[in-house]
């Protein structure tokens, strides 16, 4: 079955509900070490606002907007940073992921930055598995029309 166009009122909705769903990710991986949920569940919540994406603006948009060399590169980054500041505990003496950086009027700590780099390796790596999964799923619906680029809900 082949699609003329996508649905308006799937753009509108993806269009309102993406950013939504992205900063409630966001909120979930910032907030990980103080409260129930962090670095996985809130890297999964973000990477799954690009199924929205998907639904949306189909297969050829979606792997144009987000690239896969820049995410699989910056994914390896946020797994040598929570080495690193995993391992300074052992360089310094002390035991692995000593909590040597303590801000306590910001709230920020070292599994602070440690959930972080874990959030964003989650949303990278999902991401990128979304969009091979998804585009090789839709390779043979290419040929559909996207319609009229028109953005609404601006």
């Amino acid at each position: 079955m082949k699609l003329k166009k996508k649905s308006i009122i799937v753009k509108c909705a993806a269009d309102l509900f993406l950013p939504l769903a992205s900063i409630f990710g966001i909120y979930v991986v910032m907030h990980g070490n103080t409260s129930p949920g962090g670095g996985f569940q809130g890297g999964v919540l973000i990477a799954s606002a690009l199924l929205l994406f998907f639904l949306a603006y189909g297969g050829k948009k979606m792997k144009s907007t987000f690239h896969e060399g820049f995410l699989h590169s910056t994914e390896s980054l946020a797994e040598v940073v929570y080495i690193v500041v995993a391992l300074i505990g052992v360089f310094a003496g002390f035991n692995f992921c000593l909590n040597f950086i303590v801000f306590p009027q910001f709230q920020i700590e070292t599994a602070m930055v440690m959930n972080d780099a874990v959030g964003y390796h989650v949303m990278a790596g999902v991401i990128c598995l979304l969009i091979v999964m998804l585009t090789t799923l839709n390779s043979d619906d290419e040929d559909v029309e996207e319609g009229s680029d028109q953005k609404c809900c601006k």
